[in-house]
């Protein structure tokens, strides 16, 4: 599968220089400053291991796209991709080999660019061996050496000027021809001067040997190496670069197909064409509202769900001996997915993401931060694609809601997400035509207990409850109106504490304790939480009738459309507001699951309210809206 050979550096740079050895197109851009140059060559210099370089021989199986190294001319025949090694040869090789000045970066300031030659300080290198990475001289593209903002320190701009300071040109290290005839004009300047004359005899037979003779181990791939091999591999030794998506992978792999696609701009788009993910949110046709909840689409979400219909496709049409492959969504699959595949169900999985964003806009989630699990996205899309209009049946959208709802409120995408998304797809599209309840589905409810210590807006079943409410058709307390697309951005609806924060600590007891209860919340608008301040809610309340302008028998309304007992509210009863809350919120749970809540608490009678007295000691800023933050 692979060899570990070392090859002279004269040779690799060669390769490069000639497009023989050039990158696979998914390689990050070439990032290095002039510090981590100078570092290098230093390390060469005094013959140091500076690292294996990793190849992929051609012409295989895999074929990335490729791109030259940078500065490279190219023209010959491609024959290894440098897997692993870029920042290195790309700074070797504008240093000691290409003849032009190379693209870097200053070490404080990576935004800016410059432009270097590179010259080794014969005295220092001869002198001081130990640091020789000093002797390394960057000038710039005019060959001068700044000093402060006007003054030029060194000028290098011709040989007589780099005799004069003893300055070897880095670029020329490996031409023998031109690497001698500098140093026998050298001579020549210097005659006379025994000391001068020294150092450059101690340079030509100390220092150059050492970098035109050295040697790169090279682990090269074979040909006939697969994709997850190669990708894995990769990883594994470009531990210390950035993580490569399977996207970047996949549209390098489809770039070097014989009819190669740019999934980039199949993607993004390019100018004025839209791409996918564009038409996922915007869709089709311009004008009208983005679906936001569809904003987080990631690309390897739509590669899981095309994977999810191929990897299916090839399943039910096994017919051959032993078990059928599996149905997959995992980076192994995604890396594995045939062009052909991508261009027959890509279509169809950009209409069934559309799809999902309209399911998601009748369960009034409206925002990505509100969806539950975004892979969900995956698996309705993909159920979506694969049964066309099929899935938008009455009987189909009540399945997906049922099988929406449990997972959320379970919390059962938490982990093993890819291969729960393998099972509940091709289960869901059984039950939707077959009639074919997945069992799976039976394990799934949720615990009533739970509602106590839901606290965090990341949790799924936190974001199921918010959803529930705002699919009930709860009403803001201000404004009177639900959440829906038309409201969404002018008066979005986010979630805030009922007893607010300061009343429940200077309660203590169970308010104290459960305060950021997930029961203790509902969606309201920023004007309704600024009412609201940090008062009790005997005192809020008739300021909310006074803000909005309306009367006590319609803010009792509006305050059971969040499933809010007005009465106990009202009396700042909390602990029995608590318990009929959580009761309501297990009906309204238990009826999007199918399926009743486990461990409902029992209906205890109100106890008294609390003491007045306590309400009235209490230090109230109704001004202030940070007494009830958002939760």
């Amino acid at each position: 599968m692979f060899e570990t050979n070392p090859k002279d550096l004269r040779d690799l740079l060669r390769e490069a220089h000639e497009g023989k050895l050039q990158l696979p197109d998914f390689q990050r851009s070439y990032v290095w400053s002039d510090e981590d140059v100078k570092s290098l060559i230093g390390s060469i210099a005094r013959g140091f291991p500076v690292g294996a370089l990793l190849t992929l021989e051609s012409g295989g199986p895999v074929n990335f796209a490729p791109r030259l190294i940078e500065g490279a001319g190219g023209g010959s025949e491609l024959q290894q991709l440098l897997l692993d090694g870029q920042q290195r040869i790309t700074s070797l090789y504008g240093a000691l080999f290409n003849k032009n000045a190379m693209r870097t970066r200053p070490r404080r300031d990576a935004r800016k660019t410059v432009h270097r030659f590179y010259f080794l300080d014969i005295a220092q290198a001869v002198t001081d061996s130990e640091n020789i990475e000093g002797a390394v001289i960057g000038v710039a593209e005019n060959l001068t050496l700044p000093d402060g903002l006007h003054a030029i320190r060194h000028d290098f701009s011709s040989p007589d000027k780099q005799f004069d300071v003893m300055a070897f040109p880095l670029n020329i290290v490996f031409e023998p021809i031109a690497m001698m005839n500098w140093v026998m004009a050298c001579r020549t300047y210097h005659e006379g001067n025994a000391d001068k004359i020294g150092l450059l005899n101690r340079f030509v037979q100390e220092v150059l040997p050492v970098i035109t003779n050295y040697k790169m181990p090279v682990i090269k791939l074979d040909k006939k190496s697969s994709r997850e091999a190669i990708c894995l591999i990769f990883e594994k030794v470009n531990v210390g670069g950035k993580k490569l998506d399977a996207f970047e992978l996949v549209t390098a792999i489809f770039a070097g197909h014989k009819e190669p696609l740019d999934l980039r701009t199949d993607w993004w788009g390019k100018g004025s064409l839209p791409g996918r993910v564009s038409r996922i949110v915007n869709g089709k046709v311009a004008g009208g509202y983005p679906n936001l909840a569809l904003s987080g689409v990631a690309n390897t979400d739509f590669l899981q769900a095309v994977s999810l219909l191929h990897t299916r496709e090839v399943r039910l049409a096994h017919g051959g001996p032993g078990d059928p492959p599996q149905i997959s969504c995992k980076r192994e699959a995604l890396l594995s997915l045939p062009l052909e595949a991508y261009r027959k169900h890509a279509e169809r999985v950009e209409e069934g993401f559309r799809s999902a964003g309209r399911f998601l806009t009748e369960q009034r989630i409206l925002w990505v931060k509100d969806i539950p699990y975004p892979a969900q996205l995956v698996a309705i899309a993909s159920v979506h694609a694969a049964l066309g209009a099929a899935a938008d049946t009455q009987s189909a959208q009540k399945k997906i809601e049922t099988w929406f709802w449990r997972v959320a409120l379970s919390e059962d995408y938490g982990s093993s997400t890819e291969s729960k998304l393998a099972r509940d797809f091709p289960d869901l599209v059984r039950w939707i035509e077959d009639d074919l309840k997945p069992e799976r589905l039976d394990l799934l409810g949720f615990n009533a207990g739970r509602l106590d210590t839901l606290t965090s807006r990341l949790s799924a079943a936190y974001k199921a409850v918010n959803a529930l409410l705002l699919r009930e058709g709860c009403r803001d307390f201000v404004s009177g109106k639900a959440a829906d697309k038309s409201t969404f951005h002018s008066m979005p609806l986010d979630i805030h504490h009922v007893f607010p924060k300061h009343w429940c600590r200077v309660a203590g007891g169970e308010a104290a304790r459960l305060v950021d209860s997930i029961v203790n919340k509902t969606p309201i608008s920023a004007k309704s939480n600024r009412s609201i301040g940090g008062a009790a809610p005997s005192d809020y309340l008739p300021r909310v009738v006074a803000s909005a302008k309306i009367t006590t028998e319609i803010l009792n309304d509006l305050l059971a459309s969040h499933l809010i007992d007005p009465a106990l509210l009202a009396s700042n009863q909390f602990e029995a507001f608590f318990q009929a809350r959580k009761l309501a919120l297990c009906k309204l749970i238990g009826a999007a699951i199918g399926k009743p809540v486990s461990n409902v608490p029992e209906v205890e009678e109100p106890s008294a309210g609390p003491d007045d007295d306590l309400i009235a000691e209490m230090p109230l800023d109704s001004a202030d809206p940070d007494f009830d933050e958002a939760a």
